[in-house]
């Protein structure tokens, strides 16, 4: 298959990081990472802690501005620091920058115990000062990727740093509420290590950098020259610039403007759940480890939706699914301000944060696919600048917003509901995603919009049982009303074989048979295969010929596949789009989905009732074949053994629609599974030939 996969896919990472300077760059990066996190989890904490004397207002007050601090500088000061970190010498920069975080990290707990009277201020000043030593070690870091790896291999390794910097977020959440209920168990041992001073989290925090900064020190990373467009560079990359100049390109249309509105609000939420978390946990009595698991559930879900989004529910529209994803993240996250249960609570934001992965990652494929090109570019800067503003101000407002509203007993009866400011802002920011996800929902799926399609409860319950939906004005020409079924298997597994054999039996059965093959069913077909086999065209190229391949399925499914189904006969194909994605997809190491979309467009989206995959080795397929082989059956065991993996991973993905049979066994057996198989897709009881309307000639155009 492809190996253009997902950020941080397995394949991906194997192939970056068997670069040894780049995988040790990598576990410094890893510990950096880690360590980010773990600090923000801390540092909201020891602010609740310091200020436990003082009223709510005060905690909440104390969190706004450790948030504040630490995510605002990389908006504000990143231009600046850019150009100055151009002109400084890149490893060292890094090494000194780990080394400075990890003792002003290490000094917050060392402050609070020897100067408890300054802890607090002492707590926000290194923050502030962590957080612009990160300014300069970011450009460093990034500066640096390409020195250690090939050209062609950059996009996978900016791909695993991307997975990886916010991947450690749920290590570092769930590892933060371990050492949290480590130093319970302790402080009950040793009344010492019960102090919050002594926090455990930030003194691993520091250890994480200095290991990061031994790491990086080993590498070897030449010296660079000032780039001279350095400062200008900057500057054009910066956020607020981005943000400001995007603007117009992200209101190009309603479905834009409503994907970048509907992002935005359901980060902004996240935002707002992470500024309250820690108050909120603790009004539960959960204190840092509850917080540790509610931060963890949060981005393990937003990973999983990531994953998952573009897999869920493959024939229901994008559109109605990013509307559908954004009020569920709503939903999840009101009822879960609204509990008082801490274990109901993490569930709740773990389904928040699937919710809004699933947007996210389904809003940025529509944005990427319906922006116009000239616009595309600048929408996505806008959306990614927006969205750490967006972040960053919801995370610092809502802490202060939930100070300011306080806490209230509501009597019901004999029970007392406590309310509080956290639980409010929680349930708000729910209900304003939810109000915004159903406008962006009516604004990108209105009823005059050719591509609006049916109803959303048909699809709905079609998209569940995995078909995709007939619309009910469709004419009832263009509904094939035959069967479509397709033998596939590497070279010399029997697909001739098999296909004579079903025809003859389909034929006695007393239904119109049409038995064709790809390439090479038409007139041009046949000129097309001639092209595609003949080992003298060895020049084709890997995308030329997949453009060949999909102009012969193009003319076949027009001139003979689709009159055939419409007047009710069967059609049987020897070969058909699945080979083209495993010969030239896994085969050639083609994009699987690019070779997909040319399919779909040159085949009108028409897709197999039934696929019978033939499995056979390569090595004892080839030896099958009599006489010279063609230019694809001349090519290496590597590129028949992809072709094998290729089919396999196509049936694992779709087992409903394929029969997979294994090509050794004996011809009559494999032909009995397969008549077992297309029965059901037959009225049933099969008609006898008695029974069968007369005058349906079976057609068999090739074996």
């Amino acid at each position: 298959m492809s190996r253009s996969a997902s950020p941080g896919a397995p394949s991906e990472a194997r192939n970056v990081l068997a670069i040894t300077p780049f995988r040790r760059l990598w576990v410094s990066l890893a510990l950096s990472s880690l360590g980010d996190w773990l600090s923000l989890l801390a540092l909201m904490s020891l602010a609740v802690i310091f200020t436990a004397d003082g009223s709510q207002l005060v905690q909440y007050l104390a969190v706004s501005g450790v948030v504040a601090i630490k995510l605002a500088p990389s908006i504000l000061l990143s231009p600046l620091a850019g150009m100055v970190a151009d002109r400084l010498d890149r490893k060292w920069t890094m090494v000194f920058g780990d080394v400075l975080r990890a003792l002003l990290y290490v000094s917050i707990p060392l402050a609070g115990l020897f100067l408890p009277g300054f802890a607090l201020e002492w707590l926000l000043v290194a923050s502030f000062l962590a957080e612009v030593v990160a300014l300069f070690w970011a450009p460093a870091k990034d500066a640096t990727v390409p020195n250690l790896v090939p050209r062609k291999l950059l996009g996978q390794a900016d791909r695993l740093g991307l997975f990886t910097a916010y991947g450690t977020a749920p290590v570092a959440a769930l590892l933060f509420a371990g050492l949290a209920s480590a130093s319970n168990v302790l402080g009950a041992v040793l009344p010492s290590m019960a102090s919050p001073e002594a926090d455990v989290a930030l003194y691993l925090n520091g250890l994480t950098f200095l290991v990061a900064a031994v790491v990086v020190a080993g590498l070897p990373i030449p010296k660079h020259k000032p780039s001279k467009d350095s400062e200008s560079d900057t500057r054009d990359s910066a956020i607020l610039r981005s943000v400001r100049t995007g603007r117009r390109h992200a209101g190009g249309s309603p479905l834009v403007r409503g994907l970048v509105l509907g992002t935005l609000s359901v980060l902004a939420a996240g935002g707002a759940a992470i500024g309250v978390g820690r108050l909120h946990v603790e009004n539960l009595g959960a204190g840092n480890a509850g917080f540790g698991v509610v931060f963890a559930a949060v981005f393990a879900g937003m990973a999983l939706g990531m994953l998952a989004g573009p897999r869920v529910l493959k024939q229901f529209s994008r559109r109605r699914l990013f509307g559908l994803s954004a009020a569920l993240a709503g939903l999840a996250l009101l009822f879960a301000g609204a509990v008082a249960d801490m274990v109901l609570t993490a569930v709740l934001t773990a389904l928040f944060g699937v919710g809004a992965g699933v947007a996210w990652v389904i809003g940025l494929a529509l944005l990427g696919h319906e922006a116009e090109d000239e616009d595309r570019g600048p929408a996505f800067a806008f959306l990614h600048g927006a969205a750490r503003i967006a972040l960053l101000g919801a995370t610092v407002l809502a802490p202060l917003a939930a100070g300011f509203i306080g806490g209230y007993a509501i009597p019901l009866g004999p029970l007392t509901y406590d309310l509080r400011g956290s639980g409010v802002v929680l349930m708000a920011s729910g209900l304003l995603t939810v109000v915004v996800a159903l406008v962006c929902y009516r604004q990108m799926n209105r009823k005059d919009d050719p591509e609006a399609g049916p109803g959303l409860l048909p699809e709905l319950f079609a998209a569940l049982r995995g078909v995709a939906i007939t619309e009910e004005d469709e004419d009832e020409e263009s509904r094939p009303s035959g069967a479509f079924i397709v033998v596939e298997g590497g070279e010399g597994a029997g697909k001739s074989t098999q296909v004579r054999e079903l025809t003859v039996w389909l034929r006695d059965q007393g239904f119109e048979v049409v038995g064709t093959r790809q390439p090479g069913a038409t007139k041009l077909g046949m000129r097309l295969r001639g092209l595609l086999l003949d080992r003298e065209n060895s020049h084709i190229t890997p995308r030329a010929e997949v453009l060949l391949y999909a102009a012969d399925k193009a003319d076949h499914v027009e001139q003979e596949i689709l009159p055939a189904l419409r007047r009710g006969a069967i059609v049987i194909s020897d070969r058909y789009v699945d080979s083209l994605l495993a010969y030239q997809g896994a085969g050639r190491d083609l994009s699987v989905d690019d070779i997909r979309d040319i399919s779909d467009w040159a085949t009108q989206g028409l897709v197999p009732d039934l696929t019978v995959l033939l499995d056979v080795r390569p090595e004892e397929g080839l030896s099958r074949l009599g006489g010279p082989v063609d230019r694809i059956e001349g090519e290496s065991a590597e590129f028949h053994n992809r072709v094998r993996k290729g089919f396999l991973e196509l049936a694992k993905a779709d087992p409903e629609r394929y029969l997979v049979l294994d090509a050794r066994e004996p011809k009559e057996r494999t032909t009995r599974e397969i008549q077992r198989r297309v029965r059901s897709l037959l009225p049933d009881p099969v008609p006898s030939s008695a029974e069968a309307v007369t005058g349906m000639i079976p057609v068999i155009r090739n074996d």
